[in-house]
C-alpha cells in the first residue's frame, strides 16, 4: 500500500502527465495506448482515474476540486464545499473553536478540511491506507489521520463525525437500508453512544422510520438538490426535524416536530417546494408560513391567490383545467402556442419523459 501511496502522489505531482491524462477519452483506446507508450500502465491508470476524480471534484469543490488527490468514487461520496462548510460551522457552534472532533469514515477528507477550516483539531480516521493519506494530504496540516478500523475505536467523551460508505462498490450501487452501511448499524449505535455529540451523515433516502437512534434529523439541500441527510445526536441535537436549504444568497431554515398542512382547492398559484421539507415532513410548517395550503395530501403542492416570493418555493400560474388524457391537453397546447412541455408527476401516474415529447408542440410558448 506505501507503493501505492507513492505512485499517486508522484502521477499527481508530474504536471505534464496530467496534462495529457487530462485530455485523454478514457473511451479511446488508441489514446490511451499512446500514453502507455510513454508511461508504465500503472502510472497510466492512476493518471486517468485521478483525472476523472477531479473533474467530478470541481462540481463539488470548485477550483479547489483541481488540487486534490482524489479517486472518483472518494469524490462521489465526499461532502461538497458549501455543505461541510455548513455543517462545520454547526459543529463548532456547538463545540467552540479548538476542540477536537473524530472525522471517522473519513474518505477523501472533505468533511474533515471544513471542519480544521472552521477551527477545530481534527483527527480523520479511514480503514483504508490511502483514503487515509487522501485526507491528510487535502487538508494539509491542519489534519491528523490515521488508518484504523472504527469498530474497533473508542471515542468516549470525544465528538464525532461519521460517514459511513454507502455503496456497493462491487456492485456499483449506493445502498439505502442501514443494514447495508459500513460499519453496520451495531457499530455505528456504539460509537453514538460513546460520544458527547454525534453527526452521522446519511443518504438523504434513508428510511426515517428505521433509524433506530434519538437525535435530530436534519435534510441538507444544496441550491434545489437533495444532496445529504444528517443525525444530531447528544450535544449537537437542537429540534426534532429541520430542512436546511442552502443557495447563493444565504441558509434557509424550518424547524419543529412533522406535520401535515391544511387543505383545500387549488388557487389561482400553484407552487412545488424544495424536497428537504417533505423529507423532514415539515411541509406544514413552511404552509404556515407562506399561508399557503397544499391542494392534496401526496402531490407536493402548495397553493395561493397570491404570488409568493420564497426561496422554498417555485410557482406556477394555473391557467387551465383538464383531465388528463394526452389527446385533449395536445389540442390544447396546439391552439395555445404551445412548444416544450414539462410534465410533473407522482406515483408514477405516467412517464414524464415520453408524455414531454409526445406532448411537445411547434410553438414559441413552453408549458408545465
Amino acid at each position: 500500500m506505501l507503493t501505492e501511496i507513492k505512485l499517486w502522489y508522484e502521477v499527481a505531482q508530474d504536471a505534464t502527465l496530467m496534462q495529457r491524462a487530462s485530455a485523454v477519452d478514457p473511451s479511446d483506446v488508441s489514446a490511451i495506448t499512446s500514453l502507455r507508450r510513454d508511461y508504465a500502465a500503472a502510472v497510466v491508470s492512476v493518471a486517468l482515474s485521478l483525472s476523472a476524480a477531479r473533474v467530478k471534484a470541481q462540481l463539488k469543490f470548485g477550483d479547489a476540486g483541481n488540487r486534490l488527490i482524489a479517486d472518483v468514487a472518494g469524490v462521489e461520496q465526499a461532502s461538497g464545499t458549501s455543505v461541510a462548510a455548513y455543517k462545520a460551522a454547526r459543529v463548532q457552534e456547538a463545540l467552540g473553536a479548538d476542540r477536537l472532533i473524530a472525522d471517522l469514515c473519513c474518505g477523501i477528507g472533505g468533511d474533515s478540511m471544513a471542519l480544521a477550516d472552521a477551527g477545530l483539531d481534527v483527527l480523520a480516521v479511514d480503514h483504508g491506507l490511502l483514503r487515509a493519506w487522501m485526507a491528510r494530504h487535502n487538508g494539509g496540516t491542519n489534519i491528523q489521520a490515521v488508518c484504523a478500523d472504527v469498530a474497533s475505536l473508542h471515542v468516549a467523551g470525544t465528538p464525532i463525525h461519521i460517514d459511513p460508505a454507502r455503496r456497493d462498490e462491487g456492485a456499483g450501487q449506493r445502498a439505502w437500508r442501514l443494514e447495508d452501511y459500513r460499519p453496520g448499524p451495531a457499530v455505528i449505535g456504539r460509537l453514538i453512544e460513546q460520544s458527547p455529540a454525534a453527526a452521522l451523515k446519511l443518504s438523504p433516502g434513508v428510511d426515517v422510520q428505521a433509524l433506530p437512534w434519538a437525535g435530530e434529523l436534519e435534510f441538507i439541500s444544496d441550491h434545489g438538490r437533495l444532496v445529504q441527510a444528517v443525525l444530531w445526536c447528544g450535544r449537537f441535537a437542537n429540534e426534532e426535524r429541520t430542512a436546511t436549504l442552502i443557495d447563493d444568497t444565504a441558509i434557509h431554515h424550518i424547524r419543529g416536530a412533522p406535520s401535515s398542512p391544511r387543505f383545500t382547492k387549488a388557487g389561482r398559484y400553484l407552487y412545488t417546494f424544495d424536497a428537504s421539507v417533505e423529507r423532514a415532513g415539515l411541509i406544514g410548517q413552511l404552509s404556515t408560513m407562506l399561508d399557503a395550503p397544499a391542494i392534496h395530501p401526496k402531490l407536493g403542492l402548495l397553493t395561493s391567490e397570491q404570488v409568493i416570493d420564497s426561496p422554498w418555493v417555485t410557482g406556477f400560474e394555473l391557467i387551465e383545467r383538464l383531465p388528463w388524457r394526452p389527446k385533449r391537453v395536445k389540442q390544447w397546447l396546439s391552439a395555445h402556442d404551445g412548444g416544450l412541455v414539462e410534465v410533473k408527476t407522482r406515483g408514477k401516474a405516467c412517464d414524464p419523459d415520453s408524455e414531454q415529447r409526445r406532448l411537445r408542440g411547434n410553438g414559441a410558448t413552453p408549458y408545465t
